[in-house]
């Protein structure tokens, strides 16, 4: 009788337990996939139990979009290596700008003009970072969708570009929509880890 009752008790601690899947019934050892509604190549990016608000941030942009938000960080990629301010701020969006010109002007009390050549070259790589070109080729995602934007308005169209950088890093680059075309939002990428 107490080897009867022993093995109901050991049956009944198995079943409660589990005995983990059979892979020849299909069951499934219990893991899910982080972010299943992420489809695409934004799914490369995403960190299981890291921040991948960007990751799952709107749906994942058409190849055109893709390939339009593509000549313009490859370009100001360009330009912000060379530290050529004039043409860096072009890619910016005209909020950013403001807003990068105002920062300068005020920590400088009024000493840096207030545009935004001026505040990158105040600035610097405080701003600008290292100044490394880190983009060879094609962005893998862009995430496209509403958000508040650099002014922090009503919603308007917004975007994550991000790329597997040439020096072994995963970028990130903020944009807007604006007059027809992806605008830079952030004076350097954004490394994906940090």
């Amino acid at each position: 009788m107490k080897l009867g009752v022993g093995l109901v008790l050991v049956l009944a601690l198995l079943v409660a337990c589990g005995c983990g899947g059979d892979s020849s019934t299909g069951a499934s050892s219990g893991k899910t996939e982080p972010y299943p509604w992420v489809k695409g190549p934004s799914r490369e990016f995403i960190v299981p139990g890291g921040d991948n608000v960007v990751q799952a941030f709107g749906e994942e942009g058409t190849p055109k979009e893709r390939a339009e938000a593509t000549v313009v960080i490859s370009a100001w990629l360009r330009a912000r290596a060379a530290r050529n301010w004039n043409k860096d701020c072009s890619y910016f969006s005209e909020d950013y700008r403001r807003a990068i010109a105002a920062d300068a002007h005020s920590v400088t009390s009024g000493e840096v003009k207030e545009t935004c050549p001026a505040a990158l070259a105040f600035f610097k790589a405080e701003a600008s970072g290292d100044f490394v070109n880190t983009l060879d080729g094609s962005i893998d995602s862009l995430r496209v969708g509403e958000g508040q934007g650099v002014s922090g308005h009503a919603p308007v169209k917004t975007a994550y570009a991000q790329y597997h950088g040439n020096d072994g890093e995963d970028w990130v680059v903020p944009l807007e929509w604006e007059n027809g075309e992806w605008k830079v939002t952030k004076a350097t990428p954004i490394n994906r880890l940090s």
